[in-house]
């Protein structure tokens, strides 16, 4: 009998601690998944592209062969190829946007393709996006009927791509780290009611892009929402305005997808949405942070996470030189 309990307490004893493993061990979490071809497919990619159409989709910008402008810039070529097109679905995006400016991060969203220089190294193009639940958890969004409506428009993209590329290898990229609790950085600017909101855009985009363009950023995209949708007779009276331009900083993107990990294209350019609630005068903005690139694909190398850090706070400081605030409280 005290045998029996011996043995029943030192059960109990495994069990509480196999549950106590379970519990810390950390979650693994889908990044994103990219798919290949063998050789160098920037030619089907760019039929791809041109298919787009036929499921309701449109570029806002296909920056294609970057590695051209690295090595001129840089003289560095680790690359044959990596090229980035901006994804957008106008009619499926505007209930989301109208539900929640943040789906902005994503409108466009970036599909790339990159092939290695080394061939013995590796000889495949690569190519995809985010996983859309990486793209929903970044913004926040937690509402299942918009988490749907979005996946289903990414899906109808992947799809098409795999019907059309015919990939016949993927890699799967995963992180255990969680992702920041505020995966999008959000600002604010009051201003005074314009006479005229159009000239009052324009006027700030032109601002706005020189200076970026004054601290080595260059404007790699650009929408305009409210007009967009103004031109197609749907309704978008929710804003003032609404727009997003696509930023780059091609030393920052050099230092990362021309040094080793072109992966981390899937991150770029950024989109940065900027929109006016109706009826009010504040400018809003937000885009998601470079946290988000270093806690999704498990970036360790500290002086490369400074330096990235540094130039996610060198946007921060720019759209306060423009009379911007930070906005603190960000959505749980």
């Amino acid at each position: 009998m005290r045998i029996n309990k011996v043995i029943l307490a030192f059960l109990m004893l495994v069990g509480i601690a196999q549950a106590d493993v379970k519990s810390n061990m950390a979650e693994v979490k889908l990044t994103a998944e990219l798919h290949g071809s063998k050789g160098n497919a920037i030619g089907e990619l760019d039929a791809l592209i041109k298919k787009l159409d036929t499921i309701g989709y449109s570029t806002v910008a296909a920056n294609k062969d970057i590695q051209v402008h690295y090595y001129n810039k840089f003289k560095e070529k680790t690359l044959e190829m990596i090229s980035f097109f901006g994804l957008v679905n106008k009619e499926a995006l505007r209930p989301l946007l109208l539900h929640n400016p943040d789906f902005g991060a994503y409108a466009p969203y970036n599909f790339f393709g990159y092939k290695k220089l080394d061939a013995a190294e590796d000889d495949n193009t690569w190519y995809g996006h985010l996983a859309p639940d990486t793209m929903l958890d970044i913004i926040g969004e937690k509402n299942a009927d918009q988490r749907k409506a979005f996946t289903d428009m990414i899906e109808s993209f992947d799809g098409l791509m795999k019907k059309e590329m015919k990939p016949t290898m993927s890699q799967k990229f995963e992180h255990t780290k969680p992702l920041p609790k505020n995966g999008i950085t959000r600002m604010v600017k009051k201003f005074e009611t314009p006479d005229d909101m159009e000239t009052f855009v324009e006027d700030f985009v032109m601002d706005h892009d020189g200076r970026f363009s004054k601290h080595n950023f260059i404007i790699a995209g650009f929408i305009d929402f409210k007009f967009e949708y103004s031109d197609m007779d749907l309704e978008f009276d929710k804003y003032d305005a609404y727009w997003v331009s696509m930023l780059c900083h091609f030393e920052f993107s050099n230092s990362i997808f021309n040094r080793g990990i072109p992966e981390a294209g899937m991150f770029a350019p950024c989109s940065v949405y900027f929109y006016i609630p109706k009826g009010t005068n504040e400018l809003h903005v937000g885009y998601a942070s470079v946290d988000n690139w270093i806690n999704a694909l498990n970036f360790k190398d500290q002086k490369r996470i400074d330096y990235m850090r540094a130039i996610d706070a060198e946007v921060v400081e720019t759209f306060k030189e423009m009379g911007f605030e930070v906005v603190t409280l960000g959505k749980d």
